[in-house]
């Protein structure tokens, strides 16, 4: 069970509560809930002033007033989610007509290594998925915590791979992360193509296939979350997910 804890200020009152994780190495204090009436400024000071060095993800009004505080904003994301039942997707979506040369074959028969040139070419250096330029070792080990389900929950069997020949050119990637929808639940951890003119659209492809298949096996819902400058948002808009939330990911410095 998720460890919930409360935030107090330097009075001694409780301004809010959040959920112990981790993130990139760091302490995170996720789903920051402020309490009743508390400003953002109060919460953003009790922030600096108890968790420094910890990550925080908050709502985008209690993140914008940590980024004014000083915290440093590292993603700024935004959630959707697709009820599956409620709105089932086309049961042809799981076997899609291809291009010639292309065939979708389920993730687990990959590697995480067989992905990872596709995900660096999908996410040069300056993306807003990217911003410090993975190197193909660092991409490798974080694909390889959601097939080892060790980032958020088991890599789902609805999750598919399209390749060229032998070569992966578009991933969708779910996995089962614990929680109720919209804002927990299975969760879409990765969709991403090749770069290559040739195989555009291939990525709402896979993650249509992925729908298709996550609800053949009974799966009420995939949520899924976009950073803010990510074109792929409009792709998901367009396919039918439906906003839920957006949030902010922030580093407390050091000291205050």
């Amino acid at each position: 069970m998720d460890e919930r804890r409360t935030l107090r200020d330097d009075k001694d009152r409780e301004v809010a509560d959040y959920v112990v994780g981790n993130w990139r190495g760091h302490r995170l204090a996720d789903d920051l809930e402020p309490r009743p009436g508390v400003p953002p400024a109060d919460l953003a000071a009790a922030v600096l002033r108890a968790l420094p060095g910890w990550a925080v993800c908050a709502q985008e009004r209690e993140g914008h007033a940590l980024a004014a505080a000083g915290a440093r904003l590292q993603r700024h994301a935004h959630c959707y989610t697709w009820d599956l039942v409620a709105r089932p997707p086309e049961p042809s979506w799981a076997t899609p007509e291809l291009p010639p040369g292309i065939t979708l074959s389920p993730a687990v028969e990959h590697e995480p290594a067989d992905l990872t040139a596709a995900w660096i070419g999908a996410y040069p250096p300056g993306h807003p998925d990217n911003p410090g330029g993975e190197s193909f070792d660092s991409a490798r080990a974080q694909l390889a915590t959601l097939y080892e389900g060790t980032l958020i929950g088991a890599l789902m069997p609805a999750s598919c791979v399209l390749r060229h020949g032998p070569r992966p050119v578009a991933v969708c990637l779910a996995n089962d992360r614990p929680g109720a929808p919209p804002l927990l639940g299975p969760w879409v951890t990765e969709v991403f193509r090749d770069p290559d003119r040739a195989y555009a659209g291939l990525g709402a492809t896979a993650l249509r296939a992925t729908l298709a298949r996550a609800a053949a096996d009974a799966v009420r819902a995939l949520g899924l979350a976009v950073t803010e400058g990510n074109p792929a948002r409009a792709t998901y808009e367009k396919l039918g997910f439906a906003h839920s939330e957006s949030t902010m990911t922030l580093l407390v410095p050091e000291t205050p």
